[in-house]
């Protein structure tokens, strides 16, 4: 795998703000992954400097941020148990966005079927509706069930459950396999060039 999500690169904090759009007291003049309105402009085509900064983007600002908090929690509580649910509203969170990169229409589940582990893919749809929706729109789980021990992703008795670390490792290792595939797929090439300069246009100078 060419474009591996490496956890232990370095990241640069000297930045005017920790996210959002910067107030215009003194102008960044360098590239943060973080703030969208120093991304590097959109270019014509997909090459390996375009990947690799899509790359950067999702870890720095989106799957980085989520390892180090489950870092945290690990070494305050010993696992997830009774501190996984924010945990998991912010990994559906980084799923959408991430998805809506390569995909139109159904984007999170059309994401899980190209790119998780096949483990997954029979419940893509279910894993939308049940655990992204519920989340982020009720807060809560209602139909299906997180666990922090090991615990395949599975239906039991009618009820969707799995770990949420695994969850959270197919998330990063589906990130990694679809910048793989960028170089290559013309589909995901255009939307994702789209999809690109319409989030870098709307952020504020």
């Amino acid at each position: 795998m060419k474009y591996k999500i490496d956890f232990s690169a370095p990241i640069s904090m000297c930045a005017p703000a920790v996210t959002g759009a910067m107030i215009p007291t003194s102008p960044a003049s360098k590239y943060y992954a973080w703030l969208p309105s120093t991304w590097p402009a959109t270019p014509t085509n997909i090459d390996s400097a375009f990947i690799e900064t899509l790359q950067t983007i999702f870890r720095d600002a989106a799957l980085g941020e989520i390892k180090n908090v489950i870092s945290d929690i690990q070494a305050q509580n010993g696992d997830l148990q009774h501190r996984g649910h924010v945990v998991g509203i912010a990994i559906m969170c980084a799923l959408d966005s991430i998805a809506s990169y390569g995909y139109r229409g159904h984007h999170t589940a059309k994401f899980i079927r190209a790119h998780f582990p096949p483990e997954f893919h029979p419940f893509a749809d279910d894993i939308y509706k049940l655990y992204r929706i519920s989340l982020i729109h009720q807060w809560n789980l209602f139909e299906a069930t997180l666990y922090p021990v090991h615990t395949p992703i599975r239906n039991d008795s009618g009820t969707i459950a799995f770990r949420l670390l695994s969850f959270f490792d197919a998330l990063v290792s589906g990130t990694e396999d679809y910048l793989d595939q960028l170089s290559t797929e013309p589909a995901l090439q255009q939307n994702t060039l789209n999809r690109y300069e319409e989030l870098r246009k709307s952020a504020r100078p």
